[in-house]
C-alpha cells in the first residue's frame, strides 16, 4: 500500500514539475527551433547555389543538436525550479529576452552584415550596425523587464508560452514557404570534384587553362616591371594587359569564361549554369576533337548529370565526412547572423569551408582551390602520360583574400595582396617547369588568366584581369599586347587555339583600336541587382567606365 502511494506521489510530483516549468519548455523549444532548424535551413534555402549539401543531409545533424540543447535547457529549468520559484522566474525572463533579441537580430538587422568572402572584416566600419544592435537588445531587455515587474508571474509565464508557440508556428510556415519556393525538397546529386588525373597529360595535345583568382592586370604589370624575372616565366606567352572581364566575382565569371553566355538575372542561376555548361561551344568543340576533359573548380554546383563529362567529377556516397566540423561551421554561421554585433567577430567563417567536408569517393582526394595544396601537388605528384588529348581547367585561390601566402607559398599571418601575387608567380613557374620537364609543354595550349581583377581600395574596380596565352609549339620572347580585348572574345580565341593559331594572333583587335566593352557589376551578396557598364578606354581606367542605364534585377 505504501509503495503504491509512493509511486503515485512521484508521478504527481513529476507532473507538477512539468506544469511549473511548462513555459520554460515551450520557450526552450522555440529558441532551439529558431537557432538549430530555422536558421541553418533558411540559410540553405535562400542560398541553394552556394552549398553542395541539401536539407536531407543538414536536417538530421541539426536534429541531434536541437535534441541535445533542448534537453539541457529543460534540465536547467528543472534545477532552477528546485532552487526556488524566483530563480526559475528570473531565468525565464532572461531566456525570453534572448528569444526576442535573437529573433530581431537575425531577421530584422541583416542588411548591414559584412560579406563572407574570406576577407578579414574591419569591424570598425560597422559602428552604425553595432549601435542598432545595442538599441535593439537594450529596448528588448527594458520592455520585457518592465512587463515582468508590472504583471503577475502567472500572466508573464502565459505570455511567454503564447509567444513561443506562435513564433515557432510562424517560423515553421516561413520555412515551408522558403522550401517550396526554392526547391528545398530536392535532393542534390552526390558528386565530388576530385584531383583525379590533375597531372595526367597527353603525348598528343593538351589544352590547359590555369585560373589564378582575383589577379589584377594592372597590378601584375607593375610587378613584372619591378621584377623582370617574372617575364622569364612567360617566355613564349603574350600578355594581354588591356582585358575587360565579364563580372566582378567568381560565381558568374567561371561559367561565362567557359561558355560565353551572359547571365542577366532572367532565371535562377543554377538553371543558367546547367545550360551554360551544356551548351558551351568551347566544351562541345573539345569533345568533338576527342579531348578528355577535367574541370578542377571547387564551386561547381554539380546540379545535373552533365557534370559526368569531366573525368575528375566523380559520384560519391551522400553525406558529410566530418560531421562535427560540419555542425560547428553551421553554428558559427548561425551566430554570425543572430548574435549581437559585439559577438559576431567571434563567428567568422568562410562558407567555402563546407566544400572540404563532403564525403570523398573511395581512394580519391577532394579538390580544393588552396594555393599551397596545388603547389605541393606540382612539386611532389608525379606527372603521368596518356594517348588521348587532354583538357584541364584549374582554378585556384591565386590572389584572393585572405592574404596568407609569401613568395615561397608558405602560409603566413598578415600578408598583403602583393604577397599573394608573388606566390602566384612561384606556383605558375613551378607548373610550367613541370610541363617542360615532362615534355608536354610544347604540345600544349596554355592560358594563365584570372576570373576578374581586384583593387584593394575600390570594390568597383574588378574589371581588368590578367591574361597570358601560349599556342601550340609557340616560341618567342615574352611580349605584351594592349589590344582592347574582352571576355566576350574568348570563345573565338579558344576555337583558333584549337586550330593551331599562335597565342599572339587569336584576337581581331590590335593595339590602338577603339572599342566599347561590356561589364556587368554587382556588389558582393547583392547579385540580384546587376548594373551594366561600358569601358570606352583602357581596361583598368575607372574614369572611362560609364553606366549605360541598363540594370538587371531579379
Amino acid at each position: 500500500m505504501g509503495s503504491e502511494m509512493s509511486m503515485a506521489d512521484e508521478q504527481k510530483s513529476g507532473q507538477g514539475i512539468l506544469h511549473r516549468i511548462g513555459s520554460g519548455i515551450w520557450l526552450s523549444a522555440a529558441v532551439c527551433f529558431m537557432l538549430f532548424f530555422y536558421a541553418p535551413l533558411e540559410l540553405l534555402f535562400t542560398n541553394q547555389d552556394e552549398f553542395w549539401f541539401d536539407a536531407y543531409i543538414l536536417t538530421p545533424l541539426m536534429a541531434i543538436v536541437f535534441a541535445a540543447v533542448f534537453l539541457m535547457s529543460v534540465l536547467v529549468y528543472v534545477l532552477l525550479d528546485r532552487w526556488g520559484k524566483r530563480p526559475y522566474q528570473i531565468g525565464l525572463m532572461l531566456h525570453f529576452i534572448a528569444l526576442i533579441g535573437l529573433y530581431g537580430q537575425g531577421n530584422l538587422l541583416t542588411k548591414g552584415l559584412p560579406g563572407l568572402d574570406g576577407e578579414m572584416i574591419d569591424w570598425s566600419l560597422y559602428t552604425g550596425e553595432r549601435i542598432k544592435s545595442l538599441v535593439l537588445w537594450g529596448l528588448t531587455a527594458a520592455v520585457i523587464i518592465i512587463v515582468f515587474r508590472k504583471i503577475r508571474r502567472e500572466l508573464f509565464a502565459g505570455i511567454v508560452t503564447g509567444v513561443s508557440i506562435c513564433m515557432t508556428l510562424m517560423l515553421c510556415v516561413t520555412l515551408l514557404t522558403l522550401a517550396l519556393s526554392n526547391d528545398g525538397f530536392a535532393k542534390k546529386p552526390s558528386m565530388s570534384v576530385t584531383t583525379e588525373k590533375m597531372f595526367e597529360m597527353s603525348r598528343d595535345t593538351n589544352f590547359v587553362i590555369l585560373v589564378l583568382d582575383a589577379v589584377d592586370g594592372q597590378v601584375m604589370e607593375e610587378m613584372m616591371e619591378e621584377r623582370p624575372e617574372y617575364q622569364d616565366i612567360f617566355t613564349d606567352f603574350t600578355f594581354y594587359n588591356n582585358v575587360v572581364a565579364a563580372y566582378p566575382y567568381t560565381k558568374h565569371s567561371i561559367p561565362y569564361i567557359l561558355s560565353g553566355e551572359w547571365f542577366e538575372n532572367e532565371t535562377e542561376f543554377k538553371e543558367y549554369e546547367v545550360a551554360a555548361y551544356a551548351g558551351s561551344p568551347f566544351l562541345q568543340a573539345l569533345e568533338a576533337k576527342g579531348y578528355q576533359m577535367a574541370l578542377y573548380e571547387a564551386e561547381l554546383l554539380l546540379s545535373d548529370g552533365g557534370m559526368g563529362r569531366f573525368e575528375n567529377v566523380l559520384a560519391n556516397a551522400r553525406g558529410v565526412g566530418d560531421k562535427w566540423a560540419f555542425v560547428r561551421w553551421q553554428l558559427i554561421m548561425t551566430g554570425f547572423k543572430y548574435a549581437p554585433y559585439d559577438l559576431k567577430r567571434f563567428c567568422f567563417v568562410n562558407p567555402n569551408a563546407f566544400n572540404e567536408l563532403k564525403v570523398t569517393p573511395a581512394g580519391k582526394t577532394l579538390f580544393t582551390p588552396s594555393n599551397s595544396e596545388f603547389y605541393d601537388g606540382v612539386l611532389h605528384d608525379p606527372m603521368t602520360s596518356a594517348e588521348e588529348k587532354r583538357f584541364k581547367f584549374i582554378h585556384i585561390d591565386g590572389g584572393h583574400v585572405p592574404f596568407r601566402y609569401d613568395e615561397d607559398v608558405n602560409e603566413i599571418q598578415n600578408g598583403t595582396y602583393e604577397d599573394n601575387l608573388r606566390a602566384c608567380m612561384t606556383i605558375t613557374r613551378a607548373y610550367l617547369d613541370k610541363l617542360k620537364e615532362n615534355d608536354v609543354y610544347d604540345n600544349s595550349v596554355i592560358i594563365v588568366m584570372a576570373d576578374h581583377g581586384y583593387d584593394w581600395d575600390n570594390i568597383y574596380a574588378r574589371q581588368n584581369p590578367i591574361l597570358y596565352v601560349k599556342g601550340l609549339n609557340e616560341k618567342h620572347e615574352f611580349q605584351v599586347s594592349d589590344a582592347p580585348v574582352s571576355f566576350t572574345d574568348l570563345q573565338e580565341a579558344y576555337a583558333r587555339l584549337l586550330d593551331g593559331v599562335s597565342g599572339d594572333r587569336i584576337f581581331d583587335w590590335n593595339s590602338g583600336d577603339e572599342r566599347e566593352r561590356r561589364f556587368l557589376f554587382h556588389e558582393f551578396l547583392n547579385e540580384d541587382h546587376m548594373v551594366e557598364y561600358i569601358q570606352t578606354g583602357q581596361a583598368h581606367d575607372e574614369k572611362t567606365m560609364r553606366q549605360t542605364g541598363n540594370v538587371y534585377d531579379r
